[in-house]
């Protein structure tokens, strides 16, 4: 690790050897929406960043002229860095040294053995700054005591991130503190059905794109195209172990930072609930499964779909599917059909709405171990109020990396400057820095497709988000109960969502080993603590 002391003109030095020509600009992974006109990266590197802050960044600037302050930041990997890892590190340091005294060391660590790796560090008491928690939530790490409270210091020192991520900043919340920060996206999802255009054109089926449809007229296409098509041929691909139910076009819920385990708000009758469901003794699920198990005995559902863990894509550009359930957020499609390599439409089903659990999937926080609290939270901050610091952690250097197809009013749009991306000097896989919807756009996508996906996530009223944002279940009260019902859910799922449970006969089994595995217990110390919350709120 380096020094604290590390001198800026040495990070200067090297960075101006290796950004000749570079302008920084770098983009994401199916992100959108541009924030203006922000300088280029490398431009700004040069300049000592003298152009990236504004009048912020020259007022900073001037009281930071001593010691640095080192901040040991996870970078999340494949299992490796490439050859410009090193660069792209000392060009973040030529921006973030002069305007807020920090020094970053970029720290890889495996992305799936992230959660185990920070455990290991913090307990073993190594320094660490930044953390990284994806699709877990807060929740352990807080209950271990390993990750420091940000109240005290989020406003003041995290301002760009409040303001950038908005309603998204309740995904951090666990008792009623706010642990963890999430890098700006979406505020909601909308949920839809995504088909082969081909096929749909080959039975007659013009889509409305401006029409929710609903299951029923979903079935009766799926009727056709199966008749036409034959005994080999599926129109769903579902996700055999997901709770999920058809990727959440079955109905709306939040699932409150924990899993169907301790419940479901169920916000399909009213986004004002408040009550915990048990969403496995729902007529709603009742529907759900009774209907996957009539799709799977008329055909439409593959016999071996429980136990086929081909990535969806690559069966649908097989040429033996339809389709498949997911997110029909605007633009998503456009990344898909340069997958599959043909073209696609999305059926609508589900307007956008927002649940807290989606704020859950990506969240940094600052471990006990590291050596300033309000550095570190600075260092982050920074990424959102520099759009340029969060492209170059995401996309590299121009030139090297990259290079930019287009620049206009509407945004930028650049392409990886290999097929595959992973041999680049500097190839970052996940999408977890700053303002998502800020970032450049990676060719084929349209270089509007982060306006179209800021106008969406714009127009999700208050009426559709869910009442209980920034709430987050502790299951410690019942954490044996929710392991036990946890398995029951593993076990039966699968079934349900491939249309192999006969409900009729095995969903009241189904539902009798949830309650003899404690689901009862789990949903009502959920239920408490919710309402303790809503309370205290």
């Amino acid at each position: 690790m380096k020094k604290k002391a590390l001198a800026v003109m040495l990070s200067m030095a090297v960075v101006l050897t290796g950004l000749t020509g570079c302008q920084g600009n770098s983009a994401a992974q199916g992100s959108s929406s541009a924030q203006g006109n922000a300088e280029p990266a490398g431009d700004a590197a040069a300049a000592g960043t003298e152009q990236a802050g504004g009048e912020s960044s020259e007022a900073v600037k001037e009281a930071y002229d001593g010691e640095l302050t080192e901040i040991i930041w996870q970078w999340p990997s494949m299992g490796s860095t490439n050859s410009g890892f090193q660069a792209v590190e000392d060009a973040l340091n030529a921006m973030m040294e002069p305007d807020i005294g920090v020094h970053v060391t970029l720290e890889p660590v495996s992305f799936s053995n992230m959660a185990n790796e920070t455990v290991l560090t913090v307990s073993s008491g190594e320094q660490l700054d930044l953390c990284l928690s994806v699709g877990t939530g807060v929740g352990n790490l807080v209950s271990n005591g390993l990750i420091e409270t940000l109240d005290d210091v989020i406003d003041e020192h995290g301002a760009a991130i409040l303001k950038k991520c908005g309603s998204a900043m309740s995904g951090g919340y666990y008792n009623g503190e706010l642990y963890g920060m999430p890098n700006a996206y979406i505020q909601g999802e909308s949920y839809g059905y995504v088909a082969r255009q081909d096929l749909l054109d080959k039975y007659g089926v013009t889509v409305d794109e401006n029409k929710f449809y609903t299951l029923d007229e979903i079935e009766k296409i799926f009727a056709d195209v199966k008749a036409g098509e034959g005994d080999n041929f599926f129109c769903l691909i579902p996700e055999a172990t997901s709770e999920e139910p058809l990727s959440r076009n079955a109905f709306e819920y939040d699932k409150l930072g924990a899993t169907s385990a301790s419940g479901f708000l169920m916000l399909n009758k009213d986004f004002k609930n408040m009550t915990i469901s048990n969403v496995y003794e729902t007529q709603d699920y009742e529907d759900y499964a009774n209907r996957m198990y009539d799709w799977a005995q008329k055909g439409y559902i593959s016999k071996d779909a429980a136990t086929n863990t081909e990535d969806r894509d690559i069966l649908v550009a097989g040429g033996n599917y339809l389709g498949y359930f997911a997110w029909s957020t605007p633009g998503g499609i456009w990344d898909t059909e340069a997958k599959v390599g043909m073209d696609l439409t999305t059926l609508k089903i589900i307007d956008g709405y927002t649940a807290g659990d989606r704020f859950q999937n990506i969240l940094w926080s600052v471990p006990i171990t590291t050596v300033d609290k309000v550095k570190a939270v600075e260092a982050l901050n920074y990424i959102y109020e520099h759009d340029e610091a969060a492209w170059l952690l995401q996309y590299g250097i121009e030139g090297q990396d990259y290079e930019v197809l287009e620049e206009n009013e509407e945004g930028t749009l650049i392409k990886y400057l290999a097929d595959d991306p992973t041999t680049l000097p500097y190839y970052q896989p996940y999408g977890v820095y700053g303002d998502r919807l800020a970032w450049p756009l990676m060719s084929p996508s349209p270089i509007n497709k982060n306006a179209i996906i800021r106008e969406f996530s714009d127009s999700i009223p208050d009426s559709r988000k869910s009442p209980a944002l920034g709430y987050c279940f502790n299951i410690e009260e019942v954490s044996t109960e929710y392991s036990a019902v946890t398995a029951v859910i593993q076990q039966y799922i699968p079934s349900v969502n491939c249309g192999t449970l006969n409900p009729e006969t095995n969903l009241a089994e189904f539902r009798e080993a949830l309650k003899a595995a404690g689901i009862d217990t789990v949903i009502e110390e959920n239920q408490k603590q919710l309402d303790e919350w809503a309370a205290n709120k």
